[in-house]
This record gives C-alpha cells, structure tokens and sequence, in this order.
C-alpha cells in the first residue's frame, strides 16, 4: 500500500490563474525589506544579556566559592583526622616496642640461670672431694637458699 511510488500524475492548468493587485504585491515587498533591515539592526547591534542571566552568572559565582569554601573545609577536616591517626599509631607502635623489648629483656634474664657462683662452688667441691660429698653440705645449702630466693624474686616480678 506506501510500500511502493504512486504512478499518478498530476496536471495544472494555468488558465485559472490568480491575479495579484500592485497593491498586495507593493505591501509584500515594504513586509519583505522591513524583516530585511530588522535582521540587519539585529546583526550590527551588540548583544546584551537580560537581567536574569546576570543574576544566574552571579548566583553561579556564589555556588563555586561555597563549594570552593566547602571543599577546603573537608581537606582540613581529614588533615586533622589523619594527622590524629598516624599520632595514635606512633604511640602504639611505641608500646608495643616497649613490650616487646620487655618480653626480651625476659628471655635474656631467664636464659642466665640464677646462683651461677654457688653452683660453680658446688661442683669445684665435688670435684675436690670426689668420695666425701658431704664436706660440700656447706656449700649445697647456699645454693638452695640461693635458688629459693630467685624463685621467690621471679614470682614476686611477675605478680
């Protein structure tokens, strides 16, 4: 039905044409070259924005300094956020050496047996007196105060 061009044709005859007064051909023309010099009043003349766009142009000046203003006053904010935090981490990064270097100086005192000079006397004295032990009863009830009293020191630390 549209899919296809019509073959149709159509013929005008000119016998009924229409006459047009001098008068209505005389006001076409003045229509036609008054639209004419408005265009080109238009064209020269400079443009001048209404009131309106300088109201939007300064309002849009107002929104880029408070987003401006806005946008400073988060950087500070986390600045100071920031700032907050690496403290918080130096200072526990700071205990934390502190207990560690605690703890370690622990293991050291704990690595060195308690009453070294006393045990050094007991076994230089078995040693000397291999088949008299008890000439050494001395020195063995030393080391065991000795001994007792650094149980009761490392207990009397930890509590």
């Amino acid at each position: 039905m549209g899919g296809s061009q019509s073959t149709r044709k159509v013929t005008v005859d000119n016998e009924n044409s229409i006459q047009v007064s001098q008068e209505a051909l005389d006001r076409i023309q003045a229509q036609l070259t008054s639209k004419q010099a408005e265009a080109r009043a238009q064209i020269i003349q400079p443009y001048t924005p209404p009131a309106y766009e300088n109201r939007r142009q300064h309002d849009y000046a107002a929104e880029e300094a408070y987003w401006a203003h806005r946008i400073e006053s988060l950087k500070r904010a986390h600045e100071k956020i920031n700032s907050g935090m690496h403290l918080e981490y130096q200072k526990t990064l700071k205990e934390a050496n502190e207990l560690f270097n605690v703890v370690q100086a622990d293991k050291v005192g704990s690595k060195l047996s308690p009453c070294q000079e006393e045990k050094a006397k007991v076994l230089k004295c078995y040693d000397s007196n291999p088949n008299q032990t008890l000439v050494c009863s001395v020195l063995v009830n030393e080391f065991n105060d000795c001994v007792c009293k650094s149980r009761v020191a490392a207990v009397a630390a930890s509590s």
